[in-house]
Order: structure tokens, then sequence, then C-alpha cells
């Protein structure tokens, strides 16, 4: 039989669009290393605040899979697996559980100088300070998805990562969750036809993955939720061929 996977890698937008900041920029994410745990793909009817009948085709920890590097759709395309699929039905729309922390290096301008990646983040309320020395750059652990509400109606945090947790309303990112979902709408819907097999092609951009958020020339200020380094999104197009 041949085996149809899923080549895909859903990034989320993270999440920042106040305007009230006095810096909200992005720079070039380096490293930028997630990790998936459950994947579903939502029928025809689906939205972005909601996966109609979702078919789970991917669970587990996918391992860390470093979207800066050229062999990412490579890597993704191993976590999810199309087999499962009933022909004839049509899939719009993916939902992606994901945890919150994610490893990356990089640099961005904090409004006045350069700012990079330095230190893990200590808080998982919290961004993650960093450092306008060069020399000290280094991978960091950061945590995603800032928390709050009114985030937008795809993205919602959970308590597990294993489909298996509370789920919190669309738009919100409790303090206390490590996983959360996101929902996104394929270029154009999945349909398994008889000897047709679809699949899903994909590439990064990395080159705004990395944002700085808060005061300017705050790169080595005390942080919080509004203040120093997250992982921005990363660009992704998804063209599903048939």
């Amino acid at each position: 039989m041949k085996k149809i996977k899923l080549i895909i890698f859903i990034i989320f937008s993270i999440l920042i669009t106040n305007s009230t900041f006095a810096e909200d920029n992005t720079g070039e994410a380096s490293v930028y290393k997630i990790t998936m745990t459950y994947l579903e793909i939502c029928e025809n009817g689906s939205t972005t605040a909601n996966c109609l009948n979702p078919l789970v085709v991917g669970s587990g920890n996918s391992g860390l899979i470093d979207i800066a590097s050229t062999t990412a759709g490579a890597a993704a395309a191993s976590y999810g697996d199309f087999t499962k699929l009933p022909f004839g039905k049509s899939y719009t729309y993916y939902q992606v559980t994901m945890k919150r922390a994610v490893t990356i290096k990089g640099s961005v301008s904090d409004g006045t100088s350069t700012c990079y990646t330095a230190g893990d983040s200590s808080d998982i309320a919290k961004n993650t300070v960093g450092t306008t020395t060069a020399s000290s750059e280094a991978e960091v652990d950061i945590y995603m998805a800032m928390v709050g509400t009114g985030l937008g109606d795809e993205i919602n945090s959970v308590d597990a990562g294993d489909g298996s947790g509370t789920v919190q309303a669309d738009g919100t990112i409790d303090s206390d969750d490590e996983y959360f979902q996101y929902r996104g709408a394929f270029t154009k819907p999945i349909k398994l036809k008889a000897g047709r097999i679809p699949s899903l092609q994909l590439a990064f951009g990395t080159s705004n993955a990395l944002g700085y958020v808060g005061s300017t020339g705050g790169c080595e200020a005390a942080v919080s939720a509004s203040q120093g380094l997250y992982g921005a999104k990363p660009d992704v197009t998804a063209t599903v061929i048939d």
C-alpha cells in the first residue's frame, strides 16, 4: 500500500499586534525548533474558530523540528499520515497542537541596538530577556503565544498535548497552559480520489521569526508579558499538490 504522508507544517500567529508598544519589531531566526504533539484535519465547513469533525492524522511528540533548516519540510512530513482518510470527504482546515516552548536563536532590533537571544525563559507567562553583546548570542527556549485574550479565533491554549486537555476559549492563552492549538486553512481542499493521492508542498521562511516588543532600547530590561523577546510568525507556504 502506498503510504500517504501529511507534509504539513502549521505555524501559528504569534501574536502581538498592539500598536501602543513603543517597539514591535521582528528579525531573523537562524534556529527555530518546534514540537508538534497532535495533528487533526477538519471537514468542509470548518472555520478558524471551529475544526468540524476532526480526524487525527498525527499524534505523539514529533521531536524538535528546526524550521530554519532546509530539511524542515521532510522532517515535518514524517509526522502525519493520510492513509486513514476516507475517500470522497473534503478537508479544508487543519488543527495542530504544539508545545508553547520553542528553541530559537537570532537577533532583532530593540529600536536602539541589535538584541540577541541569550537566555532561556524562566516564566511561561513572560517574554525573554536578550543581550546587546553579539558574542553572547545563543539558542534559547522561549514560550510562544502571548498570555491574554483577544489573540484571534484561530488560536487557543490547552493544558494537554494529546487531544484530551481542557481547551481555552478562542483567542485565549492561559498562563498555566504549556500547549496551544492553531487552526488554519489549506490552500485548497484536500480530498482523496481513486488513483489520485494529494500531498502538501511546504516552504518556510524565518527572516522575521524572532520578535521584540516593549520599550525602545529595552533589550536587557526586566521582562514581562509585554516586554522582551518572543517567537514570532515564520513565513509558511503550504501548497496542495494533486
